[in-house]
């Protein structure tokens, strides 16, 4: 008869059972809870929200696009959806939902805000896991285990509730955003659970994490640059930014393995988004080099709405100011200065505060297929859905760890009173 397999730890092995269950019952309970937090905090913020007309380019992606008016679900139907959408755009995904809200309510707004809700819900939730599983890691547990939770929390509360985020979820064609970034984070969770799992559930994890990853990217183009921050995340967390010839011989493998999904997806798509860049700077009132430019101001701004996000401040149609050379005006250079200077310093300290250089490069990063050389407009508050989420963790760390030092200077003097009553 073969022998029970013993626990992993050692301190699993000394802990009664009954112990061992109380434990695991009280952290569903706390996550339970969270799940719950995040829910009625969503509601609240968006509740007055399901009536809101549709607006601006819901129009020509809804009410007048027969693509997805679909009155019979059938796959001839659904076939032609796709093969009509994806001519003008590989967002099929998104067009998908959009075309079964319309079966189901037409043209009645609060189905489409109700997706675009649980969407957000979701997307929030999943934001919460990532983060539990992050600072939960072998790496960074002992630094960040005891405010895990705390952090995970606040920071997907932040994430619901912020008032950036409202044009992601009140707008209902820009659910293209929300749920680009619902599936981001969703094959993070996948991919982060696959790495710290063994034997065949790694193929369950790793198949949802590309599945994740693929119904992203035919939500929103954005959520391409996944796979970088997948092998920013497996050097910086995983590897412990190793630089030893093994490390070294990892990261390269790393960059080559992103390198040729790169060409395959430039195989793929390149054609047609050199034909869209090329058209698009034809009826734009700016240039690719204007725009780069402006680009490195706007981001800096995007800052300045998370930090104080008056309605006054918030808007769908932007009047921004173009950049016409690095000195016209003279703040595009002191901005070039600034990017540059936190890309460098992230690097700089990437080894002794990793969390600090992910989060920096992640706001970067994550904004850099819309703020670079392809003619969009100028400033979407939508494009912060994801990037936030950097400044956001950082925000919540210094809040939690403030919290923490006042709690145990307090205790301190709690106990010296003590001593010399």
């Amino acid at each position: 008869m073969a022998k029970p397999k013993k626990p992993l730890f050692s301190s699993e092995r000394r802990m009664p059972s009954p112990l061992l269950k109380k434990r695991d019952f009280s952290s569903l309970l706390h996550h339970l809870i969270a799940i719950g937090l995040i829910v009625g905090v969503a509601f609240l913020v968006y509740s007055n929200s399901f009536s809101v007309p549709f607006q601006f380019d819901d129009r020509p992606n809804i009410t007048q696009n027969p693509n997805i008016q679909i009155k019979v679900l059938t796959w001839d139907r659904v076939g032609l959806l796709i093969k009509y959408t994806y001519r003008e755009t590989i967002r099929l995904f998104s067009y998908l939902t959009l075309a079964l809200n319309y079966y189901f309510g037409e043209f009645n707004v609060f189905g489409y805000h109700l997706v675009n809700f649980f969407i957000h819900v979701f997307a929030g939730i999943f934001l919460y896991c990532f983060l539990i599983l992050t600072f939960n890691l072998p790496s960074l547990k002992e630094k960040y285990a005891a405010i895990s939770y705390k952090v995970a929390l606040f920071t997907s509360l932040i994430f619901i509730a912020h008032p950036v985020q409202t044009q992601s979820v009140t707008y209902i064609v820009q659910r293209m955003t929300s749920l680009a970034g619902m599936f981001y984070l969703l094959a993070f969770v996948f991919f982060i659970k696959g790495r710290l799992a063994e034997g065949k559930a790694r193929v369950f994890y790793f198949g949802g994490a590309v599945l994740s990853y693929l119904l992203g990217v035919f939500s929103k183009e954005n959520a391409a640059i996944l796979p970088f921050f997948i092998a920013l995340y497996e050097f910086f967390f995983f590897r412990d930014l190793d630089l030893s010839p093994k490390g070294k011989k990892i990261l390269f493998v790393l960059m080559g393995a992103l390198l040729v999904l790169g060409a395959f997806g430039f195989l793929l798509w390149g054609k047609r988004y050199i034909q869209v860049t090329i058209e698009g700077y034809q009826y734009r009132a700016f240039t690719m080099s204007e725009r780069v430019l402006t680009q490195f101001r706007v981001v800096l701004y995007y800052l300045t709405l998370l930090i104080y996000p008056h309605p006054s401040r918030l808007n769908l149609d932007y009047d921004f100011p173009i950049s016409k050379s690095i000195l016209d005006p003279a703040t595009t250079l002191v901005s070039i200065f600034v990017v540059v200077g936190l890309i460098g310093y992230s690097l700089w300290i990437a080894k002794k505060r990793p969390v600090l250089s992910f989060c920096i490069l992640w706001y970067f990063g994550n904004l850099v297929i819309e703020s670079s050389i392809f003619p969009l407009e100028m400033v979407f508050e939508h494009r912060l859905y994801l990037p936030s989420i950097g400044p956001f963790i950082l925000f919540s760390l210094m809040v939690i760890r403030g919290i923490e030092k006042w709690k145990e200077r307090w205790a301190t003097k709690k106990v010296l009173g003590w001593e010399k009553g």
